[in-house]
């Protein structure tokens, strides 16, 4: 068993390092959905004036 600690350990690394980029993928598009929605809406309040 102890034969597979080194390729164990490096798939661990592998999920993790590929859940935490997904997570700051996702982050990072909820970002700029919300700046893109305050944008229309100022538009839209400047319009409204």
């Amino acid at each position: 068993m102890s034969e597979f600690a080194p390729i164990i350990v490096i798939e661990v690394f592998l999920v993790f390092g590929g859940v935490v980029a997904f997570a700051w993928w996702q982050f990072r598009d909820l970002r700029k959905e919300r700046e893109k929605r305050m944008r229309l809406e100022e538009k839209q309040a400047d319009k409204g004036e």
